[in-house]
């Protein structure tokens, strides 16, 4: 027993009386309880952290044997629980046997049967699913996916993915996958050697007309027999066109003429149409060209143009693509008069006129001034293209014109372009260019407010007005070049009197009458 003494007052006593204060020691049920309590509670964390921390146990096993040791951890510790609270009531009721119930909770806890994974009361391992074969799976490539990746993912070894990529480079450039690309993958019912799955066939669509085809063999060098299937093509006309409401250019977009074959279009009507004050609104667009499709009708490519009408309202221009007898191929009006010109009207694609030829307010120099060619106003780039055949005679700077160029076509006209950005390749003087080569790019060098094409036609060196020259037609047929094109003639209009004007439609049995 332990004492002392501390001082204080007794309520109604004046003098201060020392007060016997007696401590006792913690009684000995309450001791046991809690000596039971922290024994668990130290069981309890020393066999956590010998699980957690063994070296001997990495962090794959460890978690593959989690479900079944912890199962058979916690059937311990509750029957440790459990003795400590039967010990806990035989303390309290005053019981003796205290010593016994903490070697059984030892005992119960350290038990190895308790903690071992393959004892009794462990459930048993989950069985991994396993693939039957032979087996077909289809592949989307995703970014950063390789073809070796890829195989590699299903399981098939390095060495044969690799070998599957040796085969396929000759016929077509793996790396060339994009992501979206399907890949079907057969594989076959026996594995390899080491277990691993084996390509029976492999199937890469590299565009809608051609499929990249994978075979095991034992007779190719590789291992693989490869192929590269396309789909048959066949060849139709179509028929389409529109009321022009905004320019000639987007009402041919919209009625789904290719661009490419819409500039041919535009080309072969810009020797004798001023596309920017000829066409109005209400004008209508009429064209019959070929194109390439799969039997099940979709669009593989595009081949020629054999018709185009340009309805204006002054006049209807009908043109017919004709190859003559030497392979020389124009488009020819009704009479077999080519369209083509000694030069071009218009030298650019889709450009409207910002300032023609005549006296005009200069607007950098600020007063009245004779302007000696037309402006084309276009994007810095568009391509620039030749007025006719010709010998480039100069190439540089110029003054106020920037960059410029001159092209001289004969002994009596010449060309000339200015506020260039940029030369052709390949395009210097004394080098023999043709009519609708690309010789330059649309700028705004030299005095230029903004991105143009200033357009020259110079007759003896002196600058003329474009549109009061009356070009000579290139080619006229005769003989029995003549009565060929006519016997063409009759057979589009044929095939154009079986169909409905400005309708998107397919003609069936494109006609190899038809000269090319």
């Amino acid at each position: 027993m332990n004492q002392f003494l501390i001082p204080t007052f007794i309520p109604d006593s004046t003098p201060p009386y020392p007060l016997r204060v007696v401590s006792r020691s913690l009684p000995t049920t309450r001791s046991n309880k809690l000596r039971v309590s922290w024994f668990v509670l130290g069981m309890a964390f020393g066999v956590g952290c010998a699980t957690s921390f063994s070296p001997n146990i990495n962090a794959v096993s460890w978690i593959s044997a989690h479900n079944r040791v912890m199962p058979a951890f916690d059937n311990a510790l509750s029957a440790a629980i459990e003795s400590t609270r039967k010990v806990s009531q035989s303390v309290t009721n005053g019981s003796t046997a205290v010593g016994k119930t903490l070697d059984d909770i030892v005992s119960s806890v350290s038990d190895d049967k308790a903690l071992t994974p393959d004892s009794a009361a462990a459930p048993s391992a989950k069985p991994r699913p396993t693939k039957s074969y032979p087996l077909s799976l289809d592949l989307k490539v995703q970014p950063g996916d390789t073809l070796i990746s890829m195989l590699g993912d299903v399981g098939i070894s390095y060495d044969e993915a690799q070998q599957v990529v040796d085969s396929i480079r000759p016929v077509y450039n793996p790396r060339n996958l994009i992501a979206g690309q399907n890949i079907s993958v057969h594989l076959s019912k026996e594995p390899d050697s080491a277990g691993n799955p084996v390509i029976a066939q492999l199937s890469i669509p590299i565009s809608n007309i051609s499929t990249i085809e994978v075979k095991h063999t034992d007779t190719a060098d590789t291992g693989f027999d490869v192929r590269k299937i396309d789909v048959p093509i066949e060849q139709k006309l179509v028929r389409t066109g529109g009321t022009i409401d905004s320019s000639l250019y987007e009402t041919g977009v919209k009625s789904g003429i290719p661009p490419a074959l819409l500039g041919e279009i535009i080309n072969a009507y810009s020797y004798d149409v001023d596309f920017q004050r000829d066409i109005k609104q209400g004008d209508g667009l009429d064209v019959l060209f070929e194109r390439k499709q799969t039997a099940e009708g979709e669009a593989t490519g595009y081949g020629n143009i054999l018709f185009a009408e340009l309805a204006l309202n002054s006049r209807t221009i009908r043109i017919y693509r004709y190859a003559d007898k030497h392979g020389n191929v124009d488009y020819y009006n009704e009479k077999g008069e080519s369209l083509r010109k000694a030069l071009l009207r218009t030298p650019i694609n889709g450009a409207k006129i910002t300032s023609a030829f005549g006296m005009r307010m200069h607007p950098l120099l600020g007063y009245t001034k004779m302007h000696r060619g037309v402006d084309f106003g276009a994007p810095i780039g568009t391509p620039i293209y030749a007025a006719g055949d010709g010998v480039v005679e100069f190439v540089g700077k110029k003054g106020g014109y920037g960059n410029y160029l001159c092209i001289k076509h004969n002994g009596t006209y010449a060309s000339a372009y200015g506020h260039i950005s940029r030369f052709a390749s390949g395009v210097s003087p004394g080098r023999k260019v043709k009519q609708g080569q690309i010789i330059a790019y649309v700028g705004m060098t030299g005095m230029a407010t903004g991105p143009h094409l200033h357009y020259e036609i110079l007759e003896h060196n002196e600058q003329i007005n474009p549109a009061n020259v009356k070009f000579k037609t290139g080619n006229v047929l005769a003989g029995k070049e003549l009565v060929a094109f006519r016997e063409n003639v009759n057979n589009i209009n044929s095939k154009l009197a079986s169909t409905e004007r400005y309708k998107t439609l397919v003609v069936a049995d494109a006609s190899a009458a038809i000269k090319r």
